[in-house]
């Protein structure tokens, strides 16, 4: 069954992209051919020899959830599924490696003897939702071409880090929707966050939803970065409340066609917005501000953006935004890279005096990236070291020269 239609969009966006970038089809050719040491086999063995794989003869009531889960997502494709010894709360998805193999999900027991059958479907579903949505294959790939996420450029992995998040977010609906209860899926969130059973407990579900609203709140004022893998429970359980309550979801359940869902839309980007911090400092945003438009204004001395220039700017504004080239493209649009450059280096200067030489430095740093220099260039710097950072001649004389020595490779072609 197609459930792309469910799926995040901006989610689906990055992933494409990222995709893309990777060169995935490509990536995907040639981990076929070599077959690289039956590589996608070693998890399979891994707990084939150190977990038990689940079978309807062998525990049939804790096999039903898995089997319920999988015609309820209407998933016909073969699936093994395993149960690890460990009290850690975590489950994990593979897809299939090579043709004729199953997708393997696997739960720890901590999980098994801390959730009821309801939440245990909303886990089992939202594995496999990384599995239908392909998602697990995109992962595969970066983990393919940066072993351990190693070496991996700031601004891919500012990207795959968000994108890593939204698709969690897009799995818990397929989790809610081979639980059918929206209620389950918040207190299996309450059970894997506080690991508490409710056998001797009862949660007051109402206060525990007010509260998360509360949090939420207080993230959005604050700018709260998120700097784990995962979205932040607050995040993931209000997201699948405006799931749980769409036209989306309701044609689902009625087994309707899908009609577009504008209220939903709207309703995640607000939400997104708060997976797009990585930083909540207000300097940063000035800091962001001067590097875009410093680097237009240094680039635009020449008549000119040139690709290294254009580059250089990109990867220091990577430190700050997970879309640089849309602050960067906005500012262009709005052709007014002068004015933003003044305003944010004077701001900057009145924080942190200190700062005055790494941004000069950046300018010349953008200055030499093509290799070349000019007199105009070097007029300029001249020009906006002492109006603007209030340098003497021989202190920007000094700073350039610091920036060119045994750094400048000449433009021998």
């Amino acid at each position: 069954m197609d459930y792309d239609h469910i799926r995040i969009k901006l989610e689906q966006e990055i992933g494409q992209n990222l995709w893309e970038v990777l060169e995935g089809d490509v990536i995907s050719r040639i981990k076929n051919e070599a077959k690289v040491e039956k590589a996608g086999n070693y998890y399979k063995y891994l707990l084939e020899g150190h977990s038990f794989k689940l079978g309807k003869d062998l525990l049939p009531k804790l096999y039903k959830p898995f089997k319920d889960v999988c015609e309820a997502l209407k998933f016909d494709e073969p699936v093994e599924f395993y149960i690890s010894n460990s009290p850690d709360f975590n489950a994990s998805a593979s897809s299939s490696q090579e043709e004729g193999e199953p997708h393997l999900v696997n739960l720890n027991s901590g999980l098994i003897n801390a959730l009821d059958e309801d939440e245990l479907r909303f886990v089992i579903g939202h594995e496999l939702g990384h599995i239908i949505s392909k998602n697990i294959d995109l992962k595969e790939i970066m983990e393919f071409v940066f072993p351990n996420y190693q070496g991996i450029p700031l601004i891919l992995y500012n990207k795959i880090s968000l994108w890593d998040k939204l698709s969690e977010l897009t799995a818990d609906r397929y989790g809610l929707i081979a639980c059918g209860d929206p209620n389950k899926c918040v207190s299996a969130f309450f059970k894997m966050s506080s690991g508490l059973g409710l056998t001797r407990f009862s949660l007051n579900l109402e206060t525990f939803l007010e509260e998360n609203d509360i949090l939420l709140e207080s993230f959005k004022m604050e700018n709260t970065i998120n700097v784990a893998s995962h979205p932040m429970n607050p995040i993931r359980i209000k997201a699948l409340q405006h799931f749980a309550s769409s036209k989306t979801y309701e044609s689902l359940v009625a087994k309707k066609a899908h009609e577009k869902d504008p209220e939903l839309a709207s309703n995640m980007e607000e939400l997104t917005k708060l997976l797009l911090v990585i930083s909540n400092s207000e300097l940063d945003q000035h800091r962001s501000l001067f590097i875009a438009s410093a680097g237009l204004v240094m680039a635009a001395v020449d008549k000119q953006m040139k690709k290294e220039e254009y580059e250089i700017i990109i990867q220091q504004l990577a430190n700050f935004l997970i879309f640089p080239k849309q602050l960067l493209q906005e500012i262009m649009d709005q052709k007014t890279p002068d004015k933003l450059f003044v305003q944010s280096a004077t701001t900057i200067m009145q924080y942190n005096p200190g700062e005055r030489d790494p941004m000069f430095e950046f300018l010349v740093g953008v200055a030499m990236s093509d290799n070349e220099l000019f007199d105009k260039e070097i007029d300029f710097l001249f020009e906006v070291g002492a109006s603007l950072f209030k340098f003497s001649a021989k202190e920007i004389a000094q700073k350039i020269s610091y920036v060119v020595r045994g750094n400048f490779i000449p433009n021998l072609y």
